[in-house]
C-alpha cells in the first residue's frame, strides 16, 4: 500500500503557497527537505516551555532541557540501529561529522605508506577532507572508479583495498547518479584488510531504512535538514571502542570531566566530542523528525521514492532531449534524478522551471569530478520526499516540453538580442593560454562562477581579453560582452566597471578603447589593485 501523500503533505504548510502565481511543486529535496508542523511544534516548545542549558544548572528548567536532549541521542541511535546513546555524536551537519573523524581519528592514525580509500562519486564533504588528510598525513589516497552505469566498479575495489588500507570512505547513495552503494560488501572488505569504514549517509538515512548493524559500519554520518529535520543539526554515529580511542578535535566547556592548570581529562561518550553549548532545539527537533518517519515507516519512504523516480525515468527515456545519469529505472536506485536538456544550460532550466512554481537544483552537486568523468559542466537534479506525487512530475515534464522555446525566448526577447548573439557568437570562451592576469568572477545569488583572462602589452593597453565559464547561457554571454567590448581599452578601465554591462544593452555607452598610454609598471600597479592573479 503506497503514502498517504495527501494526509501528509496536510502536515507541510509551505506546499499550499504558491511561486510566481503557480502552486509550488519542491523538487529539491536532496538538497533540503522541507519540515512538518510536528517537528517545528518541538523546536518552538522548548523554546517557549523550558529553554535552558544542558547538564550545566540545578533547576526544573535546565533538567527537563538535559534529559529532552539526552533522549533525543536515544532516538536518534534507535533510529540507525546504534547500541545505545554513546555512539550517538551530535554535530552540525554531515559535512562536520565527516571532519571528526578526519581529525579525531584520520590525523592520529594514518602516516606516509597508508591508504585512504573512496570513490569518484564523493560529495566534496568527504574528497576534499580527506585530499587534506593525506597531505597531513603523508597517506595514499585512492578512488573506486565508476562504471559506465553509474555504479561502483566492485573489482577495482577489490585491487584497491588492501592491508595498506587503514580507511574507506564511501556514499551509501550518490547525492548524483541515485546509485546504492553496496556498503555491507565494502566493509566485509575492508575489515577483511583490518580498516575501517566511513559511510556517508546524508542521501541514505532520510530515504530507507539503515542499520549500522547490519551495514557492519564503523563509522556513519548524516544530516537533520535531509530527513525533515531542521538545519544546523547533524549526527556521528561510531563504534564504541573507536570513538573511545578518538581525541576529540574541539575543546571547552560540556566536553571535559577535570580541569587543571597543567591537564585536563575529557568527558564520557558521547559529550566528550559536543564541546560548547550543543544545538539543543535542533537535536530535540531532530528525534520528533526521526519520530515523523518512523510513523510513515522507512520502508514506505524507500518505496515511495522510488516508484517516483522509476515513473520519472520511465517518461525520459521515451524523449530523445533528455539525458539522465546513473543506473537505469530498473535497477533499484534512490528518489533523485540528474539529466540535462539537450541546448539548454541548467541554471538557465532551473530558472525556466521555477517560472512555473517547480524548485530544482542545478550545478555540479558538490561533486565537481564526478561531472567531469560525466564530461558535462553541471546537471538538473529533481529528488522526490514523502509529499510528492506523480502529478508533480507530470507539471515537471509539460515544463520541459517547451524548455528550449522557453530559453530562446528567454534569451532573445526577455533580455536583449546582444544576450542572444553573445552567448552564440563569444568572444574567446576557451580563455587565453598567455593571460597577463587572471581574474575569477562569482555570482553568489545564482552560483555561477568563471575566470577572465586579460592580455596587456607594455602601454597598458588590452590586448586580448577571454573568458572560462560553465555558467548560464546569460553568464557567458555577459563575459562575451565584456571582453568583446573592453579590448583594445587601458587597464585602467577595470577598476570601475559598474554599470557597464547596462550601457551596453542600452546603447548609450562611450567607447572605451580611447588613446591612453601607461607603464608596464602601472599595468601589473593595476592588476593587484583589481586582486588579478599574475600568471
Amino acid at each position: 500500500m503506497g503514502l498517504d501523500t495527501d494526509t501528509i503533505r496536510r502536515d507541510f504548510p509551505v506546499l499550499d503557497r504558491t511561486v510566481n502565481d503557480t502552486p509550488l511543486v519542491y523538487l529539491d529535496n536532496a538538497a533540503t527537505t522541507h519540515t512538518p508542523t510536528q517537528v517545528y511544534d518541538t523546536y518552538d516548545d522548548y523554546y517557549s516551555q523550558y529553554n535552558a542549558n544542558v547538564h550545566r544548572g540545578i533547576h526544573t528548567l535546565s533538567h527537563e532541557a538535559s534529559q529532552a536532549y539526552e533522549a533525543a541521542h536515544d532516538r536518534l541511535a534507535a533510529f540507525i540501529g546504534a547500541d545505545s546513546r554513546e555512539e550517538m555524536v551530535f554535530t552540525k551537519n554531515t559535512t562536520e561529522a565527516m571532519n571528526l573523524v578526519a581529525y579525531g581519528w584520520g590525523v592520529n592514525r594514518l602516516d606516509a605508506g597508508d591508504a585512504i580509500v573512496t570513490t569518484e562519486m564523493e560529495h566534496h564533504a568527504s574528497l576534499v577532507t580527506w585530499q587534506q588528510i593525506a597531505e597531513k598525513t603523508g597517506a595514499d589516497l585512492r578512488y573506486i572508479r565508476v562504471t559506465a552505469d553509474g555504479t561502483l566498479d566492485m573489482d577495482h575495489a577489490r585491487e584497491l583495498i588492501d592491508d595498506d588500507v587503514e580507511l574507506v570512505s564511501v556514499a551509501h547513495v550518490s547525492n548524483v547518479l541515485g546509485t546504492i552503494n553496496p556498503v555491507r560488501e565494502l566493509a566485509d572488505l575492508t575489515h577483511d584488510h583490518g580498516g575501517v569504514i566511513l559511510v556517508d549517509g546524508a542521501q541514505s538515512v532520510p530515504t530507507r531504512p539503515v542499520d549500522v548493524q547490519s551495514l557492519d559500519a564503523d563509522f556513519l554520518a548524516f544530516s537533520g535538514h535531509k530527513m525533515a529535520g531542521p538545519t544546523g543539526i547533524g549526527c556521528l554515529y561510531g563504534k564504541r571502542g573507536l570513538l573511545e580511542e578518538m581525541e576529540p578535535f574541539l575543546f571547552g566547556g560540556e566536553m571535559i570531566s577535570h580541569v587543571t592548570f597543567d591537564d585536563s581529562s575529557w568527558n564520557d561518550l558521547p559529550w566528550k566530542f559536543e564541546a560548547g553549548t550543543p544545538p539543543i532545539a535542533e537535536g530535540i527537533a531532530l528525534a520528533a523528525a526521526a519520530d515523523y518517519l518512523n510513523d510513515i515507516g522507512m520502508d514506505a519512504v524507500r518505496d515511495h521514492e522510488a516508484a517516483l523516480a522509476r515513473y520519472f525515468i520511465d517518461k525520459l527515456d521515451a524523449r530523445d532531449d533528455v539525458e539522465y545519469y546513473g543506473p537505469p529505472g530498473d535497477v533499484e536506485r534512490s528518489g533523485l534524478v540528474s539529466f540535462n536538456v539537450d541546448g539548454v544550460h541548467g541554471h538557465d532550466l532551473s530558472e525556466l522551471l521555477d517560472n512555473h512554481g517547480i524548485a530544482v537544483r542545478a550545478g555540479d552537486h558538490c561533486t565537481q569530478p564526478l561531472h567531469d568523468i560525466l564530461d558535462i559542466p553541471g546537471s538538473v537534479r529533481a529528488s522526490f520526499y514523502v509529499y510528492n506525487t506523480r502529478d508533480e512530475i507530470d507539471r515537471l515534464l509539460t515544463a520541459l516540453d517547451d524548455a528550449q522555446q522557453q530559453r530562446d525566448t528567454l534569451l532573445s526577447n526577455h533580455y536583449h538580442d546582444l544576450i542572444a548573439d553573445y552567448y552564440h557568437n563569444p568572444t574567446n570562451p576557451d580563455g587565453l593560454t598567455n593571460a597577463t592576469f587572471r581574474k575569477h568572477s562569482a555570482e553568489t545569488s545564482c552560483g555561477d562562477e568563471g575566470e577572465f583572462h586579460v592580455r596587456v602589452d607594455d602601454t597598458g593597453r588590452i590586448e586580448a581579453m577571454g573568458f572560462q565559464s560553465d555558467s548560464c547561457a546569460v553568464s557567458q554571454a555577459v563575459a562575451s560582452l565584456l571582453a568583446d567590448h573592453l579590448t583594445g581599452a587601458n587597464i585602467d578601465t577595470l577598476t570601475d566597471l559598474d554599470g557597464t554591462v547596462e550601457g551596453l544593452l542600452d546603447g548609450d555607452f562611450p567607447d572605451m578603447r580611447r588613446d591612453c598610454v601607461v607603464g608596464p609598471e602601472e599595468v601589473l600597479q593595476a592588476g593587484a589593485r583589481e586582486h588579478l592573479i599574475d600568471t
